[in-house]
């Protein structure tokens, strides 16, 4: 069960905080955005805690404020594989509220502490009806967002296990990487994470982070990962398949 809502007195200013993280929410008027604000409702989450899934409860739009948030695929006999992880001011749920009998394909869980803002999904779109012209600005916005999950997921998808993990930890790196003094990238993902993201096993994880530790590209510690050489990282990721080429 999500942890209670704190109702501290901070918590109005991190909705208002989250909405202009989100590139999706942050071109809304003020007032609009005031009428959200009562439907708005802020939880705290810890690591594995999941925060929304879309086999129960009403189609809820969520905002990420702070921490990060595992993206699961649901499949038809239950079972949940992770797909992404999102950072601040990623929004989900819109095409769920859009399509809420559609069978649900997404769960959402904590990926260490997270701050989350849950929005009723037909609040936000009555709020949307009185103002047309926002559709084409969140249109905008999910697209660009859209695509940069698409193209970090099927690079994970395509070439040898060593190109899917390079492609894996760089496309992580660039959504919800945290710089060091020494400009290199932390991420908390553990191998389990990263044998689950790319359906392999975690042996096959191993073998080939030692081998990218042996380039000097990263750096295995405990649950989690330093990205050394991120360009070079990437570029050894790189897929045959471009989104837009």
């Amino acid at each position: 069960m999500p942890t209670p809502p704190d109702g501290k007195p901070g918590d109005s200013a991190l909705i208002r905080q989250g909405f202009a993280l989100s590139e999706v929410f942050s071109s809304w008027p003020r007032e609009l955005l005031e009428r959200l604000q009562p439907a708005s409702r802020l939880r705290r989450y810890v690591r594995a805690e999941l925060v929304h899934s879309e086999a129960s409860g009403g189609p809820e739009v969520l905002i990420v404020v702070a921490g990060h948030i595992m993206v699961e695929r649901i499949h038809p006999d239950g079972s949940h594989a992770p797909l992404a992880i999102l950072g601040p001011g990623f929004v989900v749920g819109i095409s769920r509220g859009l399509s809420p009998d559609d069978d649900p394909l997404h769960s959402y869980r904590a990926h260490g502490d997270v701050i989350v803002i849950h929005l009723p999904a037909p609040v936000v779109f009555r709020t949307l009806s009185s103002e047309v012209l926002l559709w084409k600005n969140m249109a905008r916005a999910l697209s660009k967002q859209h695509r940069q999950i698409v193209t970090t997921v099927l690079d994970q998808l395509t070439g040898n296990t060593r190109q899917r993990l390079a492609a894996a930890i760089g496309g992580l790196a660039r959504i919800y990487g945290v710089e060091d003094g020494t400009r290199r990238l932390r991420l908390r993902l553990s191998q389990d994470d990263l044998a689950a993201m790319l359906q392999v096993t975690r042996r096959s994880i191993n073998k080939e982070m030692r081998m990218l530790e042996d380039m000097a590209l990263i750096r295995s510690e405990y649950n989690g990962v330093v990205v050394l050489d991120l360009p070079t990282l990437r570029k050894l990721g790189q897929s045959a398949t471009e989104i837009g080429a």
